[in-house]
């Protein structure tokens, strides 16, 4: 993933100086997370405000997101957490580590989401049932589905 002073430089409507520890996951989600980014730039851009990122992390599997809106109109904010969702849903179908197409596993001691080869590494088995997430789209909140997400469908295991 970028710098943290790049990504300050790319995104100036954001503020990056809370991620004390810097961005705490593998390289695998850094398009997941500079498709939030974008969308969270785009937003506070449109409509003023600053979303202040406290922490990206991974956390039982998954991308999380930290954040803070200043001044921003609530009726924004929709968008920002449209691009929260959607992040975390797409985390558990994309390896952490490479970026191909994963499942969350489990090794009796770590959640992690990763593709047949990195799940080998780890010694961990796909959970099945895999997590059900929802997303909100147009306002909506609805089932996230990995197979309709060009996104993740495209990746390869």
């Amino acid at each position: 993933m970028d710098k943290i002073a790049d990504l300050a430089n790319r995104y100036p409507h954001l503020t990056f100086g809370n991620l004390r520890f810097g961005i705490e996951c593998g390289e695998g989600w850094a398009d997941i997370i500079r498709a939030f980014l974008v969308t969270a730039e785009q937003v506070t851009a449109a409509e003023g405000g600053t979303l202040h990122l406290l922490q990206i992390k991974e956390k039982m599997g998954g991308l999380r997101i930290y954040y803070r809106l200043a001044d921003t109109p609530q009726r924004d904010w929709i968008g920002i957490d449209e691009a929260y969702y959607l992040a975390e849903a797409r985390s558990f179908h994309v390896c952490e580590h490479c970026g191909r197409r994963g499942v969350l596993t489990y090794n009796g001691i770590l959640y992690a989401t990763r593709c047949t080869e990195h799940a080998a590494e780890l010694e961990s088995e796909p959970v099945s049932p895999g997590p059900s997430m929802n997303i909100i789209v147009a306002n909506t909140v609805v089932p996230y589905d990995p197979d309709e997400d060009p996104f993740v469908f495209m990746r390869t295991d």
